[in-house]
């Protein structure tokens, strides 16, 4: 018996810019807003612009754990590993890593110049980025967010 070596696709490719969640059009971040939302007005997948569509995309990809999201299980950053680990330099570094390889891998266009991590009176962690948009200067912003 043979083994095929063709591969039949079925429905149209998606071009890899269309991919991304955040483009540049004219200099302006403009995006779907992350979460969707019942909006009469605009309907669940209102459009959102400026750096608010990249801190919701930091924050989806932070929250996300590997393996959560269909189709893409490798999408995402497993912090919530880290919970129960003490909060030493070791712990420190394997967050840091976890976080810079899912930032080059799905926020390309994000800079991350500074990364604190806080354990939380709740026992959780608290992580603040601060960073800036590659493409765009004066694009300073902080993002927090616990896990």
């Amino acid at each position: 018996m043979a083994i095929p070596t063709t591969t039949n696709t079925y429905g149209s490719i998606i071009p890899p810019k269309a991919l991304r969640d955040v483009t540049l059009k004219d200099n302006k971040l403009i995006g779907f807003k992350y979460p969707p939302v019942a909006n009469p007005a605009n309907g669940y997948f209102s459009k959102s612009s400026g750096l608010d569509i990249v801190k919701s995309s930091i924050r989806s990809l932070l929250r996300t754990e590997r393996g959560e999201r269909f189709m893409l299980p490798d999408y995402g950053c497993n912090l919530r590993k880290f919970l129960m680990e003490p909060m030493d330099e070791t712990t420190f570094r394997l967050i840091k890593d976890e976080i810079q390889t899912s930032f080059r891998k799905y926020l390309r266009q994000v800079s991350v110049s500074k990364i604190q991590v806080f354990e939380t009176r709740q026992n959780n962690i608290e992580v603040k980025l601060f960073c800036s948009l590659r493409d765009a200067k004066g694009s300073n912003f902080g993002v927090k967010v616990v896990i």
